[in-house]
């Protein structure tokens, strides 16, 4: 009986002596996963402002629209506010009723900007751009070339004044016929998990990558430029189908033509993004140079431009909205007839 009674003790000391080693063993993990995301955040002046702006985003609910997708369904939160049929509200330079031009923006989520505040948003970088105008932004976070094609259909069917259309596109097209895998980011990976693999170098930047064999050869660059054509063709001609003049304007990115200036350049992700993404615009340059209502702007920044950025993606900055603007406002006020003639 005693010799029982030493042996439940002894397990049971065991089992506090265990529990105490992983008592330790955690707090030090998670310690230690604190330190380092405190060292990523300090290489990373972008971080808290992306955490804040994707709580933003996901207080809000979306409902799917076949055809276009899923867009956000009206409502409010501290500095994004969405009106009906997903319009990203903010506040306008000049009164509606005042303006003497509107332009309809559509796209994806740069032109919605989904990591910016409503009132530093393109849209408003716009309106500060051109004096007397009002943009409507209708752009939608993930939203691809035929999506915009039926967001501009609505909108005219709705009966919308709109005097030019605006699409911020094209590169995200080139993504998801690519780079399916890699958009939108994984789901985090377990805390002890997680920093196994940023000790080993191997942080969850993205998923595990696919191949990327079907955009890198002649063969395979040439079918997706011809599909991205097609899309490109398909809403501007079903904005010539209601006499609206329109411009598609391909906008910097950070992994084309070094238009970043190197924040997320180490970054796995960052050069597989470059290694496909930035031969498919070479080769789309020539292709987009003669085509009425395609606007390159993909080297508008230069090389190197500090702060343009918020992430490796692509999305601006408030800073990136406001020198992106003014190119896109030279090509809108380029599309005008000359004044006192008739459209």
């Amino acid at each position: 009986m005693k010799k029982l009674a030493a042996l439940i003790f002894g397990l049971f000391l065991l089992i506090a002596l265990v529990d105490g080693v992983l008592d330790i063993g955690l707090g030090l993990a998670y310690g230690l996963r604190n330190r380092m995301a405190e060292a990523a955040r300090n290489a990373d002046p972008y971080a808290d402002i992306r955490e804040e702006a994707l709580a933003r985003l996901d207080a809000l609910p979306q409902r799917y629209v076949p055809g276009t997708g899923s867009i956000y369904q009206p409502g409010a939160v501290p500095g994004l506010a969405i009106g009906e049929d997903g319009e990203r509200l903010h506040t306008h330079v000049t009164a509606p009723d005042e303006a003497t031009r509107h332009v309809l923006l559509i796209g994806a989520s740069q032109a919605f900007g989904s990591l910016n505040q409503d009132d530093a948003s393109l849209a408003v970088a716009l309106e500060r751009a051109i004096p007397g105008t009002v943009v409507r932004n209708f752009a939608s976070p993930g939203q691809r070339l035929p999506g915009n094609t039926m967001v501009l259909e609505q909108r005219v069917a709705a009966g919308d004044r709109i005097d030019q259309v605006l699409i911020v596109n094209g590169t995200l097209d080139l993504i998801m016929y690519c780079l399916p895998q890699a958009y939108p980011a994984p789901r985090p990976r377990p805390v002890l998990a997680e920093i196994a693999a940023r000790l080993s170098g191997r942080a969850s930047e993205g998923p595990a990558a696919g191949p990327d064999g079907a955009c890198t050869t002649p063969e395979g660059r040439a079918a997706v430029l011809n599909r991205l054509m097609a899309d490109m063709d398909e809403v501007l001609s079903a904005a010539r189908r209601h006499n609206l003049p329109a411009i598609l304007a391909i906008v910097p990115m950070p992994y084309v033509a070094d238009a970043g200036d190197g924040t997320f350049a180490d970054l796995a992700q960052f050069q597989r993004y470059r290694r496909v993404i930035d031969p498919l615009i070479t080769a789309l340059r020539p292709r987009i140079a003669d085509v009425d209502g395609i606007v390159d702007l993909t080297q508008g920044f230069g090389t190197g431009r500090p702060g343009m950025f918020i992430d490796l993606y692509g999305h601006f900055t408030d800073a990136g909205n406001q020198a992106l603007a003014p190119l896109l406002a030279g090509a809108l006020n380029r599309q005008l007839p000359p004044a006192g003639t008739v459209r």
